[in-house]
């Protein structure tokens, strides 16, 4: 359940992102990449489209995903996002063990990994 919503809250994200952040609009130009994060079995899954238009984001699976990141299970998933925050090889090490596994195109995902430092809001300026 927690995966579910952490995935859900990533798209709204996005799409906010996508609509007012002029810096993250410009990472959008000549992009047209379907995301996938998903569990092995399918049971929990969300897809997340960058275009340069913005970012749209749907439940479920998709059935061309430019990249899918696949999670052993939907507890790992939430552990191993919650650990990066902390550990930036979470993820190196989730893949090496199996327990984490890309499908598609690896570079879209270190571009996806530049995005990084827009997702997390910053400190209001007083």
């Amino acid at each position: 359940m927690k995966f579910r919503f952490i995935l859900m809250l990533l798209g709204w994200r996005l799409r906010w992102l996508g609509r007012h952040s002029e810096g993250f609009r410009q990472q959008l130009e000549h992009r047209d990449v379907l995301m996938q994060w998903r569990t092995f079995d399918g049971r929990v899954a969300r897809w997340y489209h960058f275009t340069p238009q913005g970012v749209k984001h749907g439940a479920g699976l998709h059935g061309a995903p430019t990249i899918t990141l696949n999670f052993r299970d939907a507890d790992y998933a939430f552990r191993t996002l919650r650990a990066s925050g902390k550990n930036q090889m979470a993820f190196m090490e989730g893949m090496q063990a199996g327990d984490i596994k890309v499908e598609g195109d690896p570079g879209q995902l270190m571009w996806f990994m530049t995005l990084m430092k827009f997702i997390m809001p910053g400190k209001k300026k007083r």
